[in-house]
């Protein structure tokens, strides 16, 4: 675009004047477009986006395109592919794309990346397997079944989704535990849930200096202590991912138990490298790699379907335009199955540490909405509690809800219907938030109920619902671990996505690192 600022182009003005002037109204889109449930759609690797709450149509898809075109974006997806450095405040690549392609993908990563991630795969799964064939051992010879990842932010979130996502899998051991964080009352809850003769702690951190980590990790040493671990043996109970193998090795650390972490992987990209260790763990070396797997496929149909076709560019344009256009600054992930209650807090860092810019790539001050704030839970709970703001409030949300067509549970007595209870209140939610309900259809409903005057004209007012809640539903065929893969990828290329078109750097995060720097002096003074 050559310094063209994006808010400047001729796409965006063309939308922003649409958006302004001849805003398309979901009621209208329906009456229109009856079958509009069945045509905006697209599936892939077992996910389906249906996006007819979306207030669009095909024309303003195609308009949403050319902004996409206007953003120079093929050319900046061929540079994060060919391992450019597209983190330029940081002068790297963001390779972590590299950690799960085992052979020769979209592209050929550089020889010594893809040398150094194959090793570390070897090695990782050399683990896994004593792991699970109970080989590892404590301080008094004891089998370590217990796991404890110790970590925070994109060295918790993301294992932690996942563990519990796939809590319905066969697994190596059913005592996986996470800790992020240092609240004392955390960590002693923790550990008297522990039997610190069989407890393996990963101690991830990336420089292996985060203060939060670090005050876990010598709490933890001293609690191994008080139960009778001398101090050669301690290292026993731990594995150390970081890249930073010299501070590792001075705490004492040998290299066996030491696993890399590169500078050009950040950190709410990292599960699929040793970060991911737990899942490994947990589950055993195949589902992990299939995990690896979903995603390489996301990578390879994300870099070949055309926008109207491909999952994480409409995510992505979907998300540009209800944030730019129609000025809805907050996003609700609304899960529809409690295997994915952690999906929100992973989304939530991977969006906003990653597009929670103010500045865009020329260091010039931005004024338009980037990340908006993601947040959530639980669909159902969320029908009993905040849904209500949404609906009758003043709240200027998006919403993506995700649930699980089907699962093995469905097939048992009783369980079927509770599927479908599920599914139901889904699609109910998405509908009413969307099209709302008018005076007139409240007052005809309201007459139904047996409601008359003078209390039915002071009821209309309060029962009536505006509408126009912008949504995806999204549905997985199955929650396995290579459609789990492929999901969180295309978050995460949604999100680099809306970087290009919003012209910020999404692989650093200077405003956590303030916060770290701060902590830190205040820590050693």
């Amino acid at each position: 675009m050559n310094n063209i600022l994006i808010n400047q182009s001729q796409s965006w003005l063309s939308l922003n004047a649409l958006s302004a002037h001849q805003q398309l109204k979901l009621p209208l889109l329906f009456e229109h477009e009856p079958t509009r449930l069945e045509t905006y759609q697209l599936s892939v690797l077992g996910i389906t986006l249906n996006y007819a709450y979306q207030a669009v149509d095909q024309a303003l898809v195609s308009q949403l395109t050319q902004l996409l075109a206007e953003a120079g974006f093929i050319h900046e997806r061929q540079r994060l592919f060919a391992g450019e450095e597209v983190n330029f405040t940081e002068n790297r690549a963001a390779l972590h794309m590299a950690l799960r392609h085992q052979q020769p993908n979209v592209v050929t990563w550089p020889d010594v990346v893809q040398h150094e991630v194959n090793h570390e795969l070897v090695r990782l799964e050399a683990l896994t397997h004593q792991f699970g064939r109970g080989e590892l051992k404590g301080f008094s010879g004891e089998t370590l079944t217990s796991i404890v990842n110790l970590g925070i932010g994109g060295s918790d979130l993301g294992p932690k989704m996942v563990v519990k996502a796939l809590e319905h899998l066969p697994r190596h051991t059913k005592d996986t535990h996470f800790i992020a964080n240092p609240d004392p009352w955390a960590l002693k809850t923790l550990l008297n849930q522990l039997n610190a003769h069989k407890t393996l702690f990963i101690l991830s951190s990336k420089s292996l200096s985060t203060v939060e980590t670090l005050e876990n990790y010598f709490s933890i040493c001293d609690w191994l202590r008080a139960q009778g671990c001398q101090e050669e043996q301690l290292a026993e109970h731990f594995v150390v991912v970081t890249s930073a193998k010299e501070k590792a090795r001075q705490l004492g650390f040998s290299d066996n138990r030491l696993f890399a972490m590169w500078d050009h992987i950040g950190g709410r990209y990292s599960l699929w490298s040793a970060i991911g260790l737990s899942i490994a763990l947990t589950y055993g070396w195949s589902t992990f790699t299939e995990l690896l797997h979903g995603a390489a496929q996301m990578d390879k149909h994300f870099y070949h379907a055309p926008p109207h076709e491909n999952l994480p560019i409409m995510l992505a344009l979907l998300g540009v335009y209800n944030r730019n256009f129609l000025h809805k600054n907050s996003h609700l992930m609304a899960l529809y199955d409690g295997r994915l209650s952690y999906f929100t807090e992973f989304i939530q860092q991977l969006d906003m540490e990653s597009n929670g810019k103010h500045v865009n790539k020329w260091g010039e001050s931005i004024d338009y909405g980037t990340s908006p704030l993601v947040w959530g839970g639980l669909g159902i709970n969320g029908q009993h509690a905040y849904y209500q703001a949404i609906h009758q409030g003043r709240l200027t949300t998006t919403v993506d809800f995700i649930a699980v067509k089907n699962d093995a549970l469905a097939t048992l007595p009783r369980f079927e219907q509770h599927q479908t209870l599920i599914h139901h209140s889904m699609m109910a939610q998405a509908r009413a938030m969307a099209l709302g309900r008018s005076a007139k259809a409240t007052r005809e409903r309201l007459i139904k109920e047996g409601y008359a005057e003078p209390q039915l004209s002071q009821l209309v007012p309060h029962r009536c619902f505006e509408g126009g809640t912008t949504s995806n539903l999204i549905w997985l065929d199955h929650l396995d671990a290579k459609t789990l893969g492929a999901l969180i990828a295309a978050y995460e290329h949604k999100i680099f996505t809306q970087s290009v078109i919003w012209q910020i750097n999404p692989f650093d995060q200077w405003g956590v690192e303030l916060g770290k720097t701060l902590l830190t002096d205040l820590s050693t003074r």
